[in-house]
């Protein structure tokens, strides 16, 4: 397990999410939550995530780690204040993945648009038909 001692800099909340920014030294960490359990701005806290849940890529970005990659169309994109569904129309069967608001924002994600997305193979699951 990873673990980085933070401070909170900002909670963003709505009706379903609380997405909550976390500073270490000059970076910042996001989580998303389902819930805000009495955290406050300034608290010391640690950014808590499995060894199994970090990606690699090469420096400039063009390489990474993830052995699903696809590249597909969005579909529709549903916004709140804090997140948004992003879906992608991929071989006619719709893939969904949730994005904080900035994020979608800063690649200026709209339907019709092409992305690449990616699933860390130790997050896929198998389901017997």
């Amino acid at each position: 397990m990873n673990k980085i001692p933070c401070t909170i800099s900002e909670i963003v909340s709505d009706e379903y999410i609380t997405l909550v920014f976390m500073h270490f030294k000059e970076h910042c960490f996001v989580s998303m939550l389902l819930k805000n359990d009495g955290l406050k701005i300034g608290m010391k806290v640690n950014a808590v995530f499995k060894e199994s849940e970090v990606m690699i890529c090469d420096y400039s970005y063009s390489k990474i780690s993830a052995r699903n990659r696809f590249v597909s169309r969005v579909f529709s994109v549903e916004k709140t204040d804090t997140i948004a569904r992003v879906v992608f129309e991929f071989e006619r069967v719709k893939i969904s993945s949730l994005v904080t608001i900035q994020a979608c924002e800063d690649l200026e994600i709209s339907e019709g648009k092409l992305f690449g997305w990616f699933v860390k193979s130790s997050e896929v699951m198998l389901e017997y038909v």
